[in-house]
């Protein structure tokens, strides 16, 4: 019975070393897999890589760019207000101008008008006395 246990012991130690051999095996092939497939991934997506980075700068330049149009479009819009306050400024002053103006030329004419009238008058009072 000795033997029989033995035998039985033997066999199971000869089934455990035959699987542990072949679990190393796997390992082993599983190792050599993964090194491909991350040499390969490596090889791949270099590229990729390398042509995000040049995209991403290429973004970066653009909203560079981006900003600088908005500071031009902000000194614009400041120029743009500032020649309307102008306009408005000349404007006032030359609706000012022609009103003064207007009251000027309607003063004078009245003022024409009556000294004409008094001149006129006083020169036919004087016709009359004598």
């Amino acid at each position: 019975m000795n033997i029989v246990l033995l035998i039985v012991i033997a066999v199971i130690l000869v089934v455990i070393a035959g699987y542990l051999i072949y679990l190393v095996s796997l390992l082993v092939e599983m190792r050599k897999a993964m090194a491909t497939l991350m040499k390969t991934a490596e090889e791949n997506f270099r590229p990729t890589l390398e042509e995000i980075n040049l995209t991403l700068k290429s973004v970066r330049t653009i909203t560079d760019n981006v900003g600088e149009v908005t500071e031009d479009v902000k000194e614009l819009s400041h120029s743009v207000r500032e020649v309307g306050k102008t306009i408005g400024a000349v404007n006032f002053l030359v609706s000012n101008i022609g009103s003064s103006t207007a009251v000027k030329a309607a003063s004078l004419k009245v003022g024409i008008r009556a000294a004409l009238g008094y001149l006129i008058a006083h020169l036919m009072r004087r016709g009359e006395n004598k």
